[in-house]
């Protein structure tokens, strides 16, 4: 799968949202990160939508932290969401991913950035 077919970005209550789908690993993830950074050029607010994502590697945890903190670095907001109950979040959880810009979905993390 390409990276075009694993990433998809649209605007929602004000912010963008970066759905990455399926796995995000060492042979995706380069395609994915430069996908996404190339196509989102939003200042107002970037949620990175992980529910479904089913599966993240090292590669993968890379490129969410580098896009991260290039949103950051953008001045964007940036928060992520990720069921509880999935391997995404166990894996994002494990690493100590920061806990401050988790949301369970991508509701809640709109909801995050609008309050």
């Amino acid at each position: 799968m390409s990276g075009e077919r694993q990433v998809r970005v649209y605007s929602a209550g004000g912010c963008e949202i970066v759905a990455l789908l399926g796995e995000i690993d060492h042979a995706t993830a380069p395609l994915v990160e430069r996908d996404v950074l190339a196509s989102v050029r939003a200042t107002t607010g970037v949620v990175v939508d992980l529910t479904r994502t089913t599966f993240l590697d090292s590669a993968g945890l890379l490129c969410l932290d580098r896009m991260v903190t290039a949103f950051g670095d953008r001045g964007a907001p940036v928060r992520v969401a990720a069921p509880a109950d999935g391997m995404v979040r166990f894996t994002l959880d494990l690493i100590g991913f920061l806990p401050d810009l988790l949301t369970e979905d991508v509701d809640a993390a709109v909801a995050a950035m609008t309050r």
